[in-house]
């Protein structure tokens, strides 16, 4: 199929087609009015459209209101805006014909980015280490990985020498790269340091407390090569004690599905948000391109510009899943680490957690995609599986178990 799919209003969401089925795509854009009619059509243009496919908008310039906010609802979907420079090459690798704009009418054009892997893409393993009490144990899982191709980065925002004495000796069995940090930039800056020291395509984090299984990054990066529009992967994840000793899992660390699966992005950020559990996992617990974090730039951890201050890694999750679907792999590929030391165990950083829970609630309501999603519900279908095989309603887990909406106050 080469042709250009014309879409006019009124339409009816969602819309009609299979996921990857159309190559181009030409909206006439001129009576839906809300942003979270403007924001799920986007979303929708983003599942139907092919990997690398084009959309164009057609935004007439008298008594349409939201057209202004394409270019920013556009990006925060995953969508890649076109200048007029590149615009005919992109354009022609699709198709050989897009109408040309009305004088009453302006234009936005878009593509649609190509996120299965093929090969061994770098990946950047990084470790924002402060305490080197669990450090070297980090590290050795770390240095084990069975995937090859991967920088290490350890960035040392302490004041003693202890963990660069372990980065030189371990680093000899497998080259990293030691930066310690000339003043302290504590937890958010030192995250910040380590992603901007990055080289590779996908990021993988460590803290310097958890652990990774022998072929975690291996068997996360997997999943990209065999899902077309992934945008993260991640895990079970165990929680242990100080001594490495298994502990019972809470609501958020429950495995979310009862087998391995790919899982619409949309719906997954639902429950998360609605529920108010981090049932994505810890920094430690995933992997995901560093492309899609970089348009948060200076603070890359925003969540549509909202500081998710004690939640980074739910403010991460909530950025990544607009754009595309996620594999939950219900094997243990990480242990997550309790023990008294850690920050959020402090009752002030856990009301800056809760009052941060809810402002990204409060994104999210605003972009009205809890009203398409039932927070019980994922919108998944196995892993790995065809590409034709359809999305089906999955019970969220934890759900039963999280905190009821109302303690959020949503409404």
């Amino acid at each position: 199929m080469n042709e250009v799919l014309l879409l006019k209003d009124p339409l009816t969401l969602p819309l009609p087609f299979d996921d990857r089925a159309i190559p181009a795509l030409v909206y006439h854009y001129s009576k839906l009015t809300t942003l979270e009619d403007v924001f799920f059509l986007l979303c929708e243009v983003r599942r139907i459209l092919h990997p690398g496919g084009v959309a164009r908008f057609m935004i007439s310039n008298t008594g349409v209101h939201g057209g202004q906010d394409i270019p920013h609802l556009a990006k925060l979907v995953g969508f890649k805006l076109l200048s007029d420079s590149t615009l005919q090459d992109e354009i022609d690798s699709v198709t050989p014909t897009f109408p040309i704009p009305q004088p009453d009418e302006t234009f936005i054009d878009f593509r649609k980015p190509e996120r299965r892997v093929f090969g061994s893409p770098r990946v950047s393993l990084l470790i924002p280490a402060y305490s080197p009490r669990f450090f070297e144990k980090c590290l050795e899982s770390a240095i084990a990985q069975t995937y090859e191709n991967m920088e290490i980065i350890v960035c040392d925002d302490s004041s003693g020498p202890e963990i660069e004495e372990i980065a030189g000796r371990l680093g000899r069995i497998r080259p990293l790269r030691y930066e310690r940090n000339p003043t302290r930039l504590k937890g958010r800056g030192n995250y910040k340091k380590c992603f901007e020291l990055a080289t590779g395509e996908f990021i993988k984090y460590l803290n310097d407390d958890d652990i990774l299984v022998q072929d975690c990054v291996e068997r996360l990066l997997d999943a990209f090569r065999q899902v077309p529009d992934i945008v993260l992967a991640t895990s079970y994840r165990e929680r242990i004690d100080e001594a490495g000793n298994r502990l019972p899992d809470q609501p958020a660390t429950r495995p979310i599905v009862d087998h391995d699966m790919s899982i619409n992005g949309l719906s997954l950020a639902n429950a998360m948000l609605m529920a108010g559990l981090n049932v994505v996992g810890e920094p430690s617990t995933t992997l995901f391109r560093k492309a899609d974090l970089l348009d948060g730039k200076p603070d890359y951890f925003c969540f549509d510009g909202v500081v998710g201050s004690g939640v980074i890694d739910m403010s991460m999750w909530s950025t990544i899943l607009l754009r595309g679907e996620a594999v939950y792999l219900r094997d243990e590929l990480s242990r997550f680490r309790i023990h008294p030391g850690q920050l959020q165990r402090d009752p002030e950083i856990r009301q800056v957690t809760i009052q941060s829970i809810r402002n990204l609630q409060g994104v999210w309501l605003r972009l009205g995609l809890h009203r398409r999603f039932r927070r019980d519900l994922l919108s998944a279908k196995p892993f790995p599986c065809g590409e034709d095989t359809l999305w089906l309603p999955h019970p969220f887990l934890p759900g039963s178990l999280s905190p009821p909406v109302q303690r959020w106050r949503f409404y």
